[in-house]
């Protein structure tokens, strides 16, 4: 498992060309993301197929927080005939986040196992 997770962090690495002291952040996305996944998918195991929707899901975390690490309230827009100043909404940024989430089902699906009860010995 921990070799997958160097792999997928590599991968990240070097698609956003993030410096090196940058990898204990990349890795702890990456054990976030694929921990995510297993539990998802209700599995002890990554399959290969799914390295790949890891590292874009650690890929647009790494951005996504990037794009809010400015502080404060993000300026959505700006009119300057009588000057006005518009932010984004909080509010609106969650459920984006949300929705963010959610894109992936479709590509986790095909790797959910069922949970089946498991027949307990009675004491």
């Amino acid at each position: 498992m921990e070799e997958q997770i160097s792999r997928i962090a590599q991968i990240v690495q070097s698609n956003l060309g993030l410096p090196e002291e940058q990898q204990p952040l990349v890795l702890r996305y990456v054990r976030r993301v694929v921990n995510r996944i297993r539990i998802f998918c209700s599995r002890k195991d990554l399959p290969p197929p799914l390295e790949e929707v890891a590292a874009q899901m650690v890929e647009d975390m790494v951005r996504a927080d990037r794009d809010g690490a400015g502080g404060g309230n993000e300026v959505s827009s700006i009119t300057r005939g009588d000057t006005s100043i518009h932010y984004r909404d909080k509010a609106s940024a969650f459920q984006n986040a949300a929705a963010f989430i959610r894109d992936y089902e479709s590509q986790l699906i095909p790797f959910k196992r069922m949970k089946i009860p498991r027949e307990r010995p009675y004491d």
